[in-house]
């Protein structure tokens, strides 16, 4: 018997979709971490209970009983990729999972593509 097409895409479709902003923190050279709000946006098709932690930082934790979206902004500090997971309640499954990227500025290491001579100056 076949499947019905509707119901493939179902099941090939996450059920919980997770947003972050920033995606990116890119350091200067004299920045050692990024200090900025992350806003975590999340939505699912169903209502679900479960808590948005940040990996390696375990005093932010929000949590949210029976519901199908939710937005949560926190100031944050951090000098490596930031991962940022929805959990079950009981914090045993990541159920969703993003990370915001760290970029660090190297201009050190530019050279000048200019030669150092001209038939102009």
């Amino acid at each position: 018997m076949a499947t019905p097409l509707g119901a493939a895409a179902d099941t090939m479709e996450p059920s919980i979709e997770l947003n972050l902003r920033p995606r990116v923190c890119t350091l200067a050279d004299n920045d050692a971490t990024c200090n900025t709000t992350v806003r975590a946006q999340w939505r699912s098709k169903k209502n679900e209970s479960l808590c948005l932690v940040i990996v390696d930082q375990p005093q932010i934790r929000h949590c949210w009983e029976e519901h199908n979206e939710g937005l949560y902004s926190v100031e944050v500090s951090f000098s490596q990729d930031l991962v940022v997971q929805l959990r079950d309640t009981e914090l045993d499954r990541v159920l969703a999972s993003q990370a915001i990227a760290v970029i660090r500025k190297a201009l050190q290491f530019r050279r000048k593509r200019r030669q150092p001579w001209s038939i102009f100056f």
